[in-house]
């Protein structure tokens, strides 16, 4: 059985392209953050190690993705001032 070629590339341009919400995507967001949070301190009451070191990993992925959705938006504002959407 042969597999089809991956181009990773595709995959994002197809992300690129796609319509972005950034307000959608911050509620999103911060729904997360908040969520991870509240799991990060209910396993600190616990005194649950493994629950508190993945909550703060989770709250870091949070924060790599917040400032993500930063760079999206301002490339997204680029394209609308060069009027390349």
């Amino acid at each position: 059985m042969r597999l089809p070629k991956f181009n990773l590339f595709e995959a994002a341009i197809k992300e690129d392209n796609k319509e972005y919400d950034p307000s959608a995507h911050a509620k999103q967001l911060k729904e997360r953050a908040e969520m991870n949070l509240r799991r990060y301190r209910a396993a600190q009451d616990r005194g649950d190690n493994y629950g508190i070191k993945y909550y703060e990993l989770r709250i870091k992925l949070d924060d790599l993705d917040m400032e993500k959705m930063k760079i999206r938006t301002a490339i997204q504002q680029l394209k609308q001032k060069f009027k390349k959407i």
